[in-house]
């Protein structure tokens, strides 16, 4: 078996021996090669680092094996890996052949302006990837089709394109395993930025989030959903954020999409309207049990895509990085992603 191990910032090479293992060829890197095709690729890291690989694992469909070494591990935890042990003994089992592994969803983002861009002016609202999988692309859970029949010379070339065009595709595509949004938390995220590491680990959000609250204005926010084929206003009002999350927490741990599931195909859409500043930090101190749904300030429903407009412009964070600026369309690309799981 050979395994690419791709490490964070703050990996040492003694993180990575205890993963090796009899029969198996782990080699280190910082980026996935996207001319290789390694067996298993080990994620040494936090959701920041997590969220840099996701668009080549998504293409290759590589078993992706989640170390929780970062200052946010919130990815990690949601499929049910706590420590870097539970890590290790998942990998054991993989290694074993076991097939512990699990097909999830990836949430995908588009800023507005690049799809008007990208698509002829009869195909505006067209959504790429739609009716496509990777399957259809001869990508399966464990790599390349190699059972295919010999095809022609002119099917091959057809499938070169195709294959190409998966490549760029996944190349103009911005994907997030937790939770995207914007409004206040975007805001607190970009202050969480200038911290230090350990500061982010222990506190630093609460920090930030009382730092940038004295001078936040709540943003007009227009979130829309497609509807029978078409697109159709749910909200459009002031709110002090918007988030769409595939997985149920971010943060350390904040369950701002509670009830969001990782292979139910959904976008689970959280909308904080205008309130006191008072009551909002009163959400803030429940939301880590996901008590803030049924709260009347908060708006909490699924979408398959969703539309995000503010005025004014707001940045967009997904997995705690910057993305882009809105107007912006969120999606799900569904079993996008193969973990190796506990």
């Amino acid at each position: 078996m050979r395994a690419v191990a791709l490490l964070g910032l703050h990996v040492k090479d003694h993180d990575v021996r205890q993963f090796e293992l009899p029969d198996v060829n782990l080699f280190s890197g910082n980026e996935l090669d996207p001319t290789d095709q390694p067996d298993a690729a080990l994620i040494f890291g936090g959701d920041g680092t997590i969220h840099r690989h996701l668009g080549g694992l998504a293409l290759k469909q590589i078993p992706a094996l989640i170390v929780p070494m970062g200052s946010a591990n919130d990815f990690a935890q949601c499929i049910g890996i706590d420590s870097v042990a539970s890590a290790r003994a998942a990998w054991q089992r993989f290694c074993a052949g076991s097939h512990n592994t699990r097909s999830i969803d990836l949430g995908t983002i588009q800023p507005l302006q690049q799809l008007s861009q990208d698509l002829p002016p009869d195909k505006a609202d067209a959504v790429p990837w739609q009716s496509d999988s990777l399957e259809t692309l001869h990508f399966v859970p464990d790599g390349p089709r190699k059972d295919l029949p010999q095809m022609g010379t002119r099917i091959m070339q057809s499938q070169l394109r195709r294959a190409t065009d998966a490549e760029r595709e996944i190349a103009r595509t911005i994907f997030y395993g937790c939770i995207a949004g914007t409004g206040l938390d975007a805001a607190v995220n970009r202050l969480t930025l200038k911290q230090s590491r350990w500061l982010r680990g222990h506190g630093g959000y609460v920090i930030a989030l009382v730092q940038t609250l004295g001078s936040f204005r709540p943003p007009r926010i227009t979130l829309s959903v497609e509807v029978g084929g078409s697109w159709q206003t749910r909200i459009d009002e002031p709110g002090f954020l918007v988030a769409a999350g595939i997985a149920p927490q971010y943060g350390h741990g904040m369950r701002l999409t509670h009830h969001a599931r990782m292979d139910d195909g959904l976008l689970d859409v959280c909308f904080v309207r205008k309130l006191s500043k008072v009551r909002l930090l009163r959400l803030f101190r429940v939301v880590y049990g996901g008590r803030h749904i049924g709260m009347k300030e908060v708006e909490y429903f699924p979408a398959e895509r969703l539309r995000i407009v503010t005025d004014p412009v707001t940045e967009v964070f997904a997995d705690g990085e910057p993305i882009c600026t809105t107007p912006v369309e969120l999606g799900v690309r569904r079993n996008a992603l193969r973990v190796i799981v506990p």
